[in-house]
């Protein structure tokens, strides 16, 4: 039976599951409310939409616009679950093509919705691991940097895993992740190991660095979403605050008794320099990290893996002949036209690609790196400074905004 023979109440019903689990797996406030859109006319309804972080409006029709249903309900900031995003994307699809009936569309969604993650535990500390060291060889030719950090990032998984399962203790768990890195980080420093502790705490809580959620935020309000994106700014600065006052803690809290610690790494000196072609295996292992933290089914982990490539070939291209500015937009462009080729040749979500892609060349890091040396006058990353980060911010949204325009997707998510 097609979907319009349904009664208005059993499909407005699909309408709002289908809303929140888009909202389960971190899609834009913007997305969401276009797809709902294409959705809710395939359905044969009419209806109109406000998402943003933590409130969901849904407001339904038939034939007169005045005569409406309403619902609204409170939701919790999600993450990214670009896996079951993909999932839910190719279940509209089927009913749409009605190659999936109503009905069992319904009990997929359910099925898609309570399945468990694509990796373990222990995969999921191994992306944490990944990361850190991944990172801290992107941007340090020092091998003890990308020695140290794997494993403080791996500790900070744990830290974080187990605050974040109480409700008490979630508000802090980002602040507790950063005072261990800065405190183990400067404690290492202080035994005599040639490292760079603030490059050290950085790589170790870079998932923490909320650079993706302020190119959202500024691209959501670029389209004119005000109060998503509004929000989803302000919670990004109250990240990075909370991750810089924890980091900043756990330094200050090894210069109590600097002094007393020993020696015990002074007998070492300082490693021969990684090769230059290092960055390029720390850019897959980073990209492969970001696949499995954002639940990618492993067939799919290709497609996370050219997006991290295109990325940071054209950021690096750009940077290298016309500025950084220019390396940052070319890289989002060129990011965010792979992705809506793959949207238009192969159906896919090309928020899947363009996140991916945008993990690399987003200058979160940068701002954190500006508070650093704001405070301490030490700096992780050479040449950074308040305007630079906000102007690398404004490049990466003006790419994503150009490459809609130069080649549109044809698909909402």
């Amino acid at each position: 039976m097609p979907p319009e023979q349904y009664s208005f109440r059993e499909r407005t019903r699909f309408i709002i599951k289908l809303g929140r689990s888009l909202h389960d797996c971190g899609a834009t406030s913007e997305r969401i409310e276009r797809h709902l859109g294409n959705v809710v006319e395939m359905l044969g309804l009419h209806g109109s939409f406000l998402a943003s972080p933590t409130i969901f409006t849904f407001a339904f029709w038939e034939e007169d616009e005045l005569d409406q249903y309403v619902h609204i309900e409170r939701v919790q900031p999600a993450d990214y679950n670009l896996g079951r995003l993909w999932e839910i994307d190719q279940l509209v699809e089927s009913i749409e093509s009605e190659t999936v009936n109503f009905d069992d569309a319904l009990e997929a969604l359910k099925t898609i919705n309570e399945s468990p993650p694509h990796y373990s535990l222990p995969l999921n500390a191994f992306a944490w691991f990944l990361t850190g060291g991944c990172f801290a060889a992107l941007l340090s030719a020092n091998p003890f940097n990308a020695l140290i950090a794997p494993f403080i990032s791996v500790l900070i998984f744990l830290i974080v895993r187990r605050t974040s399962s109480t409700l008490r203790w979630k508000p802090v768990a980002t602040i507790l992740g950063a005072l261990t890195a800065g405190f183990l980080a400067s404690l290492i420093a202080a035994a005599g190991l040639p490292i760079n502790p603030p490059l050290i705490v950085l790589s170790s809580i870079i998932i923490f660095i909320p650079g993706l959620a302020f190119t959202v935020s500024l691209t959501e309000i670029s389209a004119g979403h005000l109060i998503s994106g509004g929000s989803r700014l302000l919670d990004a600065m109250m990240t990075l605050l909370k991750l810089f006052f924890g980091a900043a803690s756990g330094i200050a809290l090894t210069r109590f008794f600097f002094d007393a610690v020993p020696q015990i790494f002074a007998h070492l000196g300082p490693l021969p320099d990684m090769p230059s072609w290092r960055v390029w295996l720390a850019l897959l292992g980073f990209g492969l990290s970001i696949a499995i933290g954002l639940n990618i089914p492993f067939r799919r982990i290709g497609w996370c893996l050219l997006s991290v490539l295109t990325a940071y070939t054209f950021a690096t291209l750009g940077e290298t002949n016309f500025g950084v500015f220019a390396g940052v937009f070319l890289g989002a462009l060129a990011t965010g036209i792979i992705a809506n080729l793959f949207s238009r040749i192969l159906r896919g979500p090309s928020s899947v690609l363009i996140t991916c892609g945008i993990l690399v060349i987003v200058p979160g890091s940068k701002v954190f790196s500006i508070l650093n040396e704001w405070v301490s006058g030490e700096s992780i990353l050479p040449g950074q400074s308040g305007s630079t980060a906000l102007m690398a911010f404004v490049s990466l949204t003006a790419g994503l905004l150009f490459a809609n325009a130069f080649l549109p997707t044809k698909k909402s998510l």
